[in-house]
């Protein structure tokens, strides 16, 4: 999780960093309770983080652990479009993210057999879809394919249709 106030103060400062034409978005940023770090000094950052998205108008990349009612409060007001990265939980968790016209990422989690992960992805949107490897040594191309039987739909249209989002997202 990257700290504002501690890279604006050295060269090459997150503020001039995100403001390049090739960073896309600001992230990955958010709430994770299961770190060590002080909880007041992650709402600070949070907090930070959102605004200088914000003033540079790029789309927010949410790390959120089991603080989702605290991010969804974080971002109320914000305008820019929010991706949560690496979804992997329950439907009633996410149903609020949803709801609130969210991206979500799935990666690696609908290579398992979980269920309620899976039924979270059959759930959500098309439209609100994105897919992901994060740091799993895994090849896209297996998610996308699991993703596609999931959905029970074909890998072209899932491709098609996240490739949409892209694009609707970072209006390119």
């Amino acid at each position: 999780m990257l700290i504002i106030w501690k890279t604006e103060t050295g060269t090459g400062s997150l503020r001039n960093n995100i403001s390049k034409p090739e960073v896309l978005a600001a992230g990955e940023c958010g709430l994770d309770k299961l770190s060590g770090t002080d909880w007041a000094l992650q709402l600070k950052a949070f907090q930070r983080q959102i605004e200088l998205a914000e003033e540079i108008n790029k789309p927010l990349i949410i790390h959120c652990v089991k603080a989702f009612n605290d991010v969804l409060a974080m971002l109320k007001n914000v305008k820019v479009p929010v991706i949560f990265h690496g979804v992997n939980n329950k439907l009633s968790i996410i149903q609020p993210v949803i709801d609130s016209g969210y991206y979500l990422s799935f990666g690696k989690s609908l290579l398992g057999f979980n269920e309620a992960i899976l039924n979270t992805f059959r759930e959500t949107p098309l439209e609100q879809i994105f897919l992901e490897t994060d740091d799993a040594d895994v090849d896209i191309k297996e998610i996308y394919k699991s993703a596609a039987r999931i959905k029970n739909i074909s890998e072209k249209e899932i491709l098609l249709q996240v490739e949409k989002n892209f694009l609707n997202l970072f209006h390119q």
